[in-house]
Formats: C-alpha cells, structure tokens, sequence
C-alpha cells in the first residue's frame, strides 16, 4: 500500500487513539491526523504536554482507528453482537520531531499543512512530528458474509525501511492432513495445498480454534504485528 492509501484510510475514520510509552506503561490519547507525504504521517501537540516530552524520551508509539463506528447491535434472543460491515487500521512505528519551516513550506501548497503552520503561530508551544517509519494492517471485516463467502481480509503494510510481518497462525510440517482444522475454521481460512493444510493469512483471524483442535500439535499462533 502506498503511504498516501495508508493515510486516506486513517482519516476516514475521523480522530484515532495513539498510544506512547512511558516508564514502561501505555499513555493513550484521541488525536486528529495533520498531512501526509513522502516522509510519512504528521500529527502536532504542545511541547508543555506529556504527550510531547513521552515522544521525546521514547519515540516509539501506535496508532488506531476503526470505520465506521465500531458500535455493536445486541441480538436480543441470542446475545450475539452484530457489527456493521467495516474496516479497523493500525499500526506502529515512530515518529521525530518537524521543524516549523519545513512546516511552513509544506503549508504553501497543502491545505492540511496551512493550518499546522497557522497553528504554529497562534499556540508558540506547538510542535510537529512525523510518523517516519511503521508497520501496520488494515483489518477489513464482514463478520456476517454480507458481501462476500468469508469474514476478514487482512492487509499488512510497512513504510520508512520496515517489514511487515504475515498475518494469522501458521500450519508446520507436522501436520497430517486430516482435514479437522479446515472444517473448524469459520472464516474460511483454511485449504489444502498438495498433501498438506496452509492458512490463508489475509483470512486468518488467529481465534485459536485450528490450534487448539489440531490432533498432532501441527499449528503455531500468530506472530506479532
């Protein structure tokens, strides 16, 4: 995916939750993505803030958003949820700081860059960063079939120099294909290749039912983003 595809699908979702580190805990926050170029993802804060000097001290962070809203309609018989067809995005990564007239330029000709550098002079504690480098997936759903024979799509991407890194579990040479797990798997994630089962990454939700059932420990659960 290119960085601008990454971006375009980040901010359809309106604000996102980011996520810094520090003294080794989570620091969650609601922001609202600022531009997007070759350099990467741009987001700004105040440097009075803890946000800023977390970034600082560790630039490593994630980020996520989820379209539509991620609200779910309770079957009244069953108690099963029921989830409009949708997408979530995350990823992680870090970010560095921008200065304001790298800020300032990209203002000339970029909307979103205009008012990070209007912002820079009504609030003289703003400051700018750029997500430079990540990894991260589009996790795209359709849990009832609506549109489609399975439930997910998964696509992993990577920009500034990382790897991304294969969805789902995996199926190892021990497997003797006895077909249980494919006949298990509810997202229809599972086929046979010559004499042996593989798991179709983009499908694989890792819900642990294949690892769990598999007769001669054949299976391992999925890596990490």
């Amino acid at each position: 995916m290119k960085l601008k595809e990454i971006y375009e699908l980040f901010e359809r979702t309106g604000c996102v939750t980011l996520n810094t580190v520090s003294g080794g805990e989570p620091h969650p926050r609601i922001i609202h993505l600022n531009g997007c170029d070759d350099e990467g993802i741009y987001f700004r804060t105040m440097i009075s803030k803890p946000f800023y000097r977390h970034l600082m001290e560790n630039p490593s962070l994630s980020l996520c958003g989820i379209y539509p809203n991620g609200m779910a309609q309770l079957d009244e018989e069953s108690g099963s949820p029921y989830f409009e067809p949708g997408y979530f995005i995350r990823l992680i990564g870090e970010a560095r700081t921008v200065s304001p007239d790298v800020i300032t330029e990209k203002g000339k000709t970029d909307l979103r860059f205009k008012t990070a550098a209007h912002d820079l002079t009504a609030y003289p504690a703003m400051i700018n960063f750029v997500i430079h480098r990540a990894r991260g997936e589009v996790f795209d759903y359709d849990f009832e079939k609506q549109g489609r024979d399975h439930k997910i799509l998964r696509t992993r991407f990577s920009f500034g120099g990382e790897e991304p890194t294969v969805a789902g579990c995996r199926i190892t040479d021990k497997c003797t294909a006895c077909g249980k797990c494919r006949k298990n798997c509810t997202f229809k994630a599972i086929e046979k290749r010559g004499d042996r089962y593989q798991i179709i990454p983009e499908r694989c939700d890792a819900c642990g039912t294949c690892f769990k059932g598999c007769p001669v420990q054949a299976i391992e659960p999925a890596n990490n983003l």
